[in-house]
């Protein structure tokens, strides 16, 4: 019996050895691949990862330079490249089969010269553009579960998706801004331009926008949308949750808010009326806009 319990306790010894050996022997990521590009003639930069963290930098030069971070340096594990005339793809190479001693982030250098289009995709990687300030022809990012951060972006067309991601935005402005989520959250200081929404669960919580915009929850997630100046039509519905807007001060308007089980609350009482399930009326002698609001079982406030 001394003889098993022995033995016993040097098994247990041996497995804990190995687990701290384990531990101590775990690589950190270093710098493995660097890749150049010149940006003359490319029109379209495509980047493309799936768990790894995407971090963006301003570029000291008028190049692109993408830098991979490995704890384990192959070169099939370096990025995948497509360049054409025009365009540039980055994509991730291959990783170890067994992959949980395995991590890499990369970094992007982008000069600030660069008015093209721009796409960069991840899965459940973070994609954190929050250093630069961009001017582009066009801006697409998709995620499925990882954080998107951005500072200030203009473009003429903006699209931002993620499945169960949150979307962290200072300020956009586009002539068309389409944001697409499943779960995930967006929020956003400063919006301007067209704006459409749509979401299956996610809260969106916008500070101050301008423009126009189409805004819909197809099952639940709070809409808090404060406007500042309104040049376009507003549409918010939302199935299942609540719905906050508010309008500048000085807005004339033409309004109507319908909900089944929910209640409608304006500081314009004086303007509206009631007529079963739907609440209208005109601000103004002047109405330039139609604001419309729609729940199933949410409430509804407007506020000016």
């Amino acid at each position: 019996m001394k003889m098993k319990k022995l033995l016993a306790a040097c098994f247990v010894a041996a497995v804990g050895l190995l687990i701290l050996t384990g531990c101590s022997n775990k690589q950190s990521s270093t710098l493995a691949n660097e890749l150049t590009f010149s940006l003359d003639d490319i029109s379209e930069v495509t980047i493309s990862y799936d768990e790894e963290k995407v971090t963006f930098y301003e570029s000291e030069n008028n190049e692109l330079t993408i830098k991979e971070y490995m704890t384990e340096n192959k070169s099939s594990y370096y990025a995948k490249v497509d360049q054409s005339s025009n365009s540039i793809k980055i994509s991730e190479g291959g990783k170890p089969f067994f992959k949980d001693d395995f991590s890499r982030y990369v970094e992007v250098y982008l000069p600030a010269s660069y008015h093209e289009s721009l796409t960069v995709t991840t899965t459940d990687g973070d994609i954190d553009i929050s250093a630069l300030e961009m001017t582009l022809n066009a801006l697409r990012i998709d995620s499925t579960a990882g954080a998107v951060k951005l500072n200030i972006v203009a473009a003429q067309n903006i699209h931002l998706s993620t499945t169960s991601g949150v979307l962290d935005v200072n300020r956009l402005e586009a002539d068309t801004i389409r944001v697409d989520t499943t779960s995930g959250s967006f929020s956003c200081h400063t919006l301007n331009g067209n704006v459409a929404y749509t979401s299956t669960s996610g809260n969106a919580n916008i500070q101050s926008a301008i423009g126009s915009g189409n805004y819909k929850a197809n099952n639940s997630g709070e809409l808090n949308v404060v406007y500042t100046e309104v040049t376009g039509d507003l549409s918010f519905y939302n199935k299942n949750d609540s719905i906050h807007v508010t309008l500048p001060a000085d807005l004339e308007f033409e309004f109507q808010a319908t909900t089944k089980n929910g209640s409608v609350s304006t500081n314009f009482q004086e303007s509206i009326s009631m007529d079963g399930r739907t609440t209208s009326g005109t601000v103004g002698e002047d109405p330039t806009v139609t604001i419309k609001v729609e729940t199933n079982n949410g409430d509804i406030e407007v506020t000016q």
